[in-house]
């Protein structure tokens, strides 16, 4: 079999090539890319919590050169710098952030539904985890348009093939990204805030982060952060839009909306895969790989594992799949995921309360980033409840 993520058939579907895998190639060796591969939900975990084996420190994208953020380096300096970020992000933490985001969240949804709809990602899906990001940051709202050059411009870099053009704007993106973060940093020093990096710069328990730890954590927070929970929205409306009796099982029951998301995220993972590099040879499934090689491991394979999940290709708002890899496994599991799973409900909760049916107005247009799964533009019609 000959398995190419950067092929834009398998861009746009990837769940047959992922079957075919994890069928015929649990352990796969891209010799054109120069890559493993890993597909099956036990191998995935199991790579995922072995950070002594497969490290993060060449880069969780294609690249070799790692874009500085927090989830491309391994312990003792990932542990120091998680323990330094967890404060602001337990659930606890996340929760009293609930008023602010309920309030961005229905004020786009009001004029959003009034309107009977239109491109539901412009319009919802990237303004709610930009706009709370912003607020989480303390920084102006009305810098949004450059955060999401910045975010984009990042996130090609993670998805590599970038021509010389491409990559020139991409390093120019993230230079500007950390000089902006590196000045609103020298200003919450000099006069701090109510924000998040005010509270990451306060020292906890005699440690303090540096100014470039405290821009890569803001690069982190707004690249994964916008990324994630602007797929998770864009992804969960179409497959309500395109699974109706599950539209209605959630307004027969909104109780069933915690599990909704759980489903959402296992079903069409908004992260399909990153990489982790070995340190040394080891053995997956009978196979072994030799030291300093990229390891490829697919979320949204091991998502979709029949072996795992009894009829995996089917959105089902009940099945409630706490268990899934979206969001990654062992210590780099994803510090933002309390956050993107109350937004991502409070959206939810708030589309129930004011949409009695949800209709494709148009043509779906996917992204083209071979690591990540959204949609660019959602055109729908809103009936309003």
């Amino acid at each position: 079999m000959n398995y190419n993520p950067f092929d834009p058939e398998t861009i746009a579907d990837p769940f047959s090539a992922y079957r075919n895998l994890r069928t015929d190639a649990p352990v796969y060796r891209s010799e054109e890319h120069g890559f493993w591969v890993v597909s099956r939900y036990d191998d995935v975990t199991r790579v995922l919590r072995d950070h002594e084996n497969f490290s993060s420190t060449a880069g969780v994208g294609t690249e070799w050169r790692p874009v500085p953020m927090m989830i491309s380096v391994d312990p003792p300096e990932h542990t120091h710098l998680r323990r330094m970020a967890q404060r602001e992000f337990t659930p606890r933490a996340i929760n009293e952030w609930g008023p602010r985001v309920s309030d961005l969240v229905d004020g786009l949804l009001d004029s959003f539904v009034a309107n009977g709809g239109g491109d539901l990602v412009p319009n919802l899906a990237y303004p709610i985890p930009i706009g709370v990001i912003a607020d989480m940051l303390g920084v102006p709202f009305e810098d949004r348009d450059d955060f999401k050059r910045w975010s984009d411009d990042t996130i090609d870099a993670l998805g590599g093939g970038l021509d010389p053009e491409t990559s020139l704007r991409v390093e120019t993106s993230v230079f500007e990204f950390a000089q902006y973060f590196m000045n609103a940093i020298t200003q919450r020093r000099d006069a701090p805030g109510d924000d998040l990096l005010s509270m990451l710069i306060d020292p906890a328990n005699g440690e303090t982060l540096s100014n470039n730890d405290l821009v890569s954590f803001a690069i982190l927070l707004l690249v994964a952060g916008n990324e994630t929970t602007t797929n998770l929205i864009g992804n969960l409306v179409l497959a309500l839009a395109t699974n109706p009796e599950q539209w209605d099982l959630l307004k027969a029951d909104p109780s069933l909306v915690p599990a909704a998301i759980e489903e959402a995220l296992r079903f069409d993972s908004p992260i399909q895969g990153f990489f982790r590099n070995t340190l040394k040879e080891t053995e997956v499934r009978g196979v072994t790989i030799p030291a300093d090689q990229k390891v490829m491991v697919l979320y949204g394979s091991a998502n979709r594992d029949e072996r795992k999940y009894p009829d995996p290709d089917r959105f089902l708002v009940q099945r409630n799949p706490m268990d899934h890899v979206a969001f990654g496994s062992g210590i780099h599991l994803c510090l933002g995921a309390p956050l993107a799973r109350m937004e991502g409900a409070l959206f939810l909760k708030g589309l129930l309360s004011r949409v009695e049916r949800i209709e494709l107005n148009g043509d779906v247009v996917r992204t083209h980033n071979p690591l990540l799964r959204g949609v660019s533009h959602l055109p729908v019609r809103f009936v309003a409840r």
